[in-house]
């Protein structure tokens, strides 16, 4: 399935409810529609079309929720939870990381009120998109050296240049890890 991703958990519940709505939906083209979809479960998968759409009141919103899952590349919709909440508390930890330490505040940086526009701006002019606070940040190779770190590190190529909402988890917490040992080196 094409299109953007939701960032949050209620976000594709709601889209498991409206895809469970539209099977259900009186409009015989919107049912066949979500029926295709339904054909992804392996409880369905060797049903027509017109099948899932007889079976439509005894299937369930976690029908739809594994559906969701399914076409988002996760093996259930368990596995895509946790792993949205493992992302999410990884998300709460960035926000305490020392991103913007005293011997930065010299530095010239864009700053902006939303992710969006920061992001926007990411893809635009290059740079490092940082977080700080409810804000966020874009930055240059000698705002990243200042932290300590490489600006050349691979880890960054891998999440995207974007330390608020990473492409790899893994490669960011290999960041923030290095980080977090510069910092403990700072406070000594």
């Amino acid at each position: 399935m094409t299109g953007s991703r939701p960032d949050n958990l209620e976000e594709y519940k709601i889209k498991a409810a409206i895809l469970l709505k539209l099977l259900r939906s009186t409009d015989p083209q919107k049912s066949l529609d979500a029926a295709t979809r339904f054909q992804c479960l392996p409880h369905l998968s060797g049903l027509s079309l017109d099948e899932i759409v007889l079976r439509k009141e005894g299937l369930k919103l976690k029908d739809a929720l594994t559906v969701i899952a399914l076409e988002r590349g996760y093996a259930s919709w368990p596995d895509l939870k946790r792993r949205m909440e493992k992302r999410d508390r990884l998300r709460s930890k960035r926000a305490y990381t020392p991103l913007y330490p005293k011997r930065c505040a010299g530095f010239l940086n864009e700053w902006y009120a939303s992710y969006e526009a920061a992001r926007s701006h990411l893809e635009q002019a290059g740079g490092y998109l940082l977080p700080y606070k409810n804000h966020f940040f874009l930055c240059k190779r000698g705002y990243i050296e200042a932290l300590g770190l490489d600006p050349d590190d691979e880890d960054w190529e891998r999440i995207g240049w974007d330390w608020a909402k990473p492409r790899d988890l893994a490669a960011w917490e290999r960041l923030n890890s290095r980080l977090q040992s510069l910092e403990a080196d700072h406070a000594e």
